[in-house]
C-alpha cells in the first residue's frame, strides 16, 4: 500500500512516454504538413500534363517546389562544400515522374523526394524519404 503523497513509477514512465511523443511530432510532425503540400503540387501537375502537356507540367511543378516559399526548406551542399538550409523542395527532374497507361488511360504524377530531419537539442539527424503521389483517369 502506498503512503499519501507517493508516485507510482508506471506514472513516471507513462509521462516520459508522452514527453518523447511530444518530442518526435514536434520534429517530425511538419515533414506529414509539407508532404500534403507536394501533393496539392503534384495534384496541379496533374491539371497542367492534360492541359499543357508534360513539359509544361514538369517545369511549373519544379518551380513551385522549389520557390523560395518560408514553409518548407531543404539541406543543400554549396559549391564550396558547405551545408547550408534552402527554401523549397530542392527537387530536380530526377525526384518526378510522369506515367500515362494509354489502354487504361490512367495517368500517375508522382513525386519523391529526401528529408532531414535535426532533432535539435540532441544533434542527432534522420533521412526520411517521402513521396507524394496523385492518379487519375483521363478522359478523352
Amino acid at each position: 500500500m502506498r503512503n499519501n503523497g507517493e508516485t507510482n513509477p508506471v506514472t513516471y514512465l507513462v509521462l516520459a512516454l508522452v514527453a518523447a511523443g511530444i518530442f518526435y511530432a514536434y520534429h517530425v510532425g511538419p515533414l506529414y504538413y509539407d508532404n500534403l503540400a507536394a501533393r496539392d503540387i503534384a495534384g496541379e501537375a496533374f491539371s497542367v500534363y492534360i492541359l499543357k502537356g508534360e513539359k509544361a507540367a514538369l517545369d511549373g511543378m519544379l518551380i513551385r517546389a522549389n520557390s523560395r516559399s518560408p514553409d518548407t526548406s531543404h539541406y543543400e551542399v554549396d559549391k564550396d562544400g558547405v551545408e547550408q538550409v534552402r527554401p523549397g523542395y530542392g527537387l530536380t527532374e530526377d525526384n518526378v515522374t510522369f506515367t500515362f497507361d494509354e489502354a487504361t488511360r490512367k495517368l500517375t504524377v508522382r513525386i519523391e523526394y529526401d528529408r532531414i530531419v535535426e532533432f535539435k537539442p540532441l544533434k542527432k539527424r534522420k533521412s526520411y524519404h517521402l513521396v507524394a503521389e496523385k492518379t487519375g483517369i483521363v478522359a478523352k
